[in-house]
């Protein structure tokens, strides 16, 4: 019998059900296929991020309003401009290093849904998507009317971007337009990473290159790549509580967000309102630049895939086979065959080869929004499988991002890229020049967590073991405090592919009184799968200070390929809309470093 082959940490395994062999239908490949044909017009960062059009600007669910950010005249206290549909928009004038008020400046790009019920108004709730270097406004764009249902009529939600991201200003820019730094990256290796062929040199050739063009075009004394320290945001959402006439912050922070939120609340333990980290990566290994204990779980992640796509039957997984291991044999059995002889695709707009490393980036993709994603993958697959041009062009734009041509275009304000990332979290690392020898060590003890993301995710070792630009504040301080004013609440699903729950119970340790809130399921953090339990002690936790009792563990709405596990006409009218809000939010499942 074969059941789900996760960890054993109490995830259900689900009973296979009675079934004969089917040969999976392409009914529902057809229909994807349609959809994507329909959508050649615009590119997707997959998994989450920033949805960009066709000529570069954000999309959301519905076409937003256009917005001009260099319109707001930034000030030093908050002066509210009406924006978007609703929203509240504003640039912050902070100081661009704390130790120097008068010196030069930032301007931090704020944008703010408000509540509708201001009779119960208990103050504004700042939330961070991670990265690092995506932008705040951006997906309060995106998720933030529907965090505000999940948080609560009671406030405001208020996306900002970070220093040098997004609308705030001076951008962290280390290409003067967005096709130079496409054109760079066309050079990049179409190999995996790997010690012994060859890529691991040209990756670090890479890398290097990248720094010296930062610390020439950012790394200046004054200039943003040496000011966009984890410390540097934390005082940040202190400053902007603080002009909204809140003494304690308001924090909700996903993935990268949960390092922020972790900092501020060991930086400013006094000044915790309420503080809820989701998706959380251990800020003690990112402080040291490590970025190896986020593999943990990501191979179960992955494996969730074949027990998901046989518990869901043939009408649901067009890679369905009688067990779990027999569909897990038949999708490698697609990747090795990829590995030796790429797949191309010449129908597609623009022409795509599927390499080794494109179906892998895909796969590793897929396990941090199941519900959305999972679906996708098993559509490509199948459709190298049966060598289906068709199905691979109307698909190839979901499975590789194609590049666009915009020569004389400025960088696109809402992009998240490689230098945001390096200046964030290798300037708030320790220093570790490259060694061959221990990089080898690193690397294998990677692989053996997870062979199929060490090429991908030993990439950030190198990236800051080569970067050259320093954080001029640091927190070498604990990362922890045995007090908070109030306690944290820590979020978690017990299977996300990078950031474990291991990590989220070593923070939870570090912070006196904080509480661990499980959601048994898999994915990047607890949005990417819809579940009551979770929404409601996260409300309740905003509106009164409640935390989850020791051991709760929540159940989710929505399983990958299976779909609904309980019809909403058995809901009240009330869950019925949460539950809305919640699958929405599945969409917005945020990015890690560059994946």
């Amino acid at each position: 019998m074969d059941t789900y082959n996760g960890p054993k940490t109490g995830y259900p395994a689900v009973q296979p059900t009675q079934s004969h062999h089917y040969a999976a239908p392409y009914r529902r490949l057809r229909v994807l296929v349609v959809a994507a044909a329909a959508l050649a017009a615009v590119t997707f960062n997959f998994c989450g991020s920033t949805i960009i059009s066709g000529n570069g600007r954000p999309l959301t669910s519905g076409e937003e309003p256009k917005f001009d950010w260099d319109s707001l005249v930034p000030a030093k206290t908050i002066q509210w401009a009406p924006c978007y549909s609703g929203h509240k928009c504003a640039r912050l004038i902070l100081p661009l290093d704390y130790d120097t008020p008068d010196g030069p400046t930032t301007a931090i790009a704020l944008r703010l849904i408000p509540t509708a019920d201001r009779k119960r108004y208990k103050g504004t709730v700042l939330v961070n998507p991670g990265g690092p270097g995506a932008s705040g406004t951006e997906f309060a764009g995106r998720a933030g009317q529907k965090l505000s249902h999940i948080i609560g009529d009671s406030f405001d939600i208020l996306g900002f971007d970070p220093r040098g991201i997004g609308a705030s200003t001076p951008a962290a820019n280390c290409f003067e337009t967005d096709s130079q730094r496409n054109l760079w990256r066309l050079q990049d290796d179409h190999r995996l990473l790997n010690i012994t062929n060859g890529s691991l040199e040209i990756v670090r050739a890479r890398e290097r290159l990248v720094a010296e063009r930062c610390e020439a075009q950012i790394g200046s004394e004054w200039g943003i790549g040496g000011h966009m320290s984890t410390p540097n945001v934390a005082r940040d959402m202190l400053e902007i509580s603080q002009q909204l006439g809140q003494e304690k912050v308001l924090y909700w922070g996903f993935s990268y967000g949960s390092v922020l939120g972790q900092y501020f609340a060991a930086i400013f333990p006094d000044k915790v309102g309420r503080v809820v980290i989701d998706g959380v990566y251990d800020a003690v290994n990112f402080r040291a630049g490590l970025w190896n204990s986020n593999l943990v779980f990501t191979d179960a992640a992955i494996d969730s895939f074949f027990h998901f796509c046989h518990q869901a039957g043939p009408d649901k997984c067009s890679l369905y086979e009688l067990t779990a291991s027999q569909i897990r044999k038949r999708f490698f059995d697609v990747v090795q065959r990829v590995e030796k002889d790429p797949i191309p695709v010449p129908l597609a707009e623009p022409p795509l080869i599927i390499t080794h490393k494109v179906l892998s980036v895909l796969i590793f993709q897929g396990a941090y929004g199941p519900i959305r994603s999972f679906p996708l993958v098993a559509d490509t697959i199948r459709a190298i499988e049966d060598n289906n041009q068709t199905a691979l062009a109307g698909l190839a734009r979901e499975i590789s991002t194609p590049l666009e041509c915009k020569c004389n275009e400025p960088p696109a304000m809402w992009r998240m890229d490689d230098e945001t990332f390096s200046a964030i979290a290798c300037g708030d690392s320790d220093e570790h020049p490259f060694d061959l020898d221990t990089y080898t060590s690193y690397y294998a003890a990677l692989a053996r967590d997870s062979a199929l993301a060490a090429p991908l995710w030993g990439i950030y070792y190198l990236t800051c073991a080569e970067w050259k630009i320093r954080a001029k504040a640091r927190w070498t301080r604990e990362l922890g405090a045995a007090h908070t004013a109030h306690p944290l609440l820590v979020v978690s699903p017990r299977f996300d592919p990078v950031c474990p729950l291991t990590d989220a119970q070593a923070a939870h340790a570090r912070f006196g009184g904080s509480a661990l809130l499980v959601q048994n399921s898999v994915g990047h953090c607890s949005l990417s799968a819809p579940s009551l339990c979770t929404a409601k002690h996260v409300r309740a936790y905003f509106e009164n200070g409640t935390l989850p009792e020791p051991g709760t563990v929540c159940e989710v709405e929505e399983l990958p390929f299976v779909g609904s596990v309980q019809s909403m006409r058995e809901m009240s009218v009330e869950d019925a809309g949460l539950l809305e809000s919640l699958k929405g939010l599945t969409e917005t499942v945020p990015r890690f470093g560059r994946f």
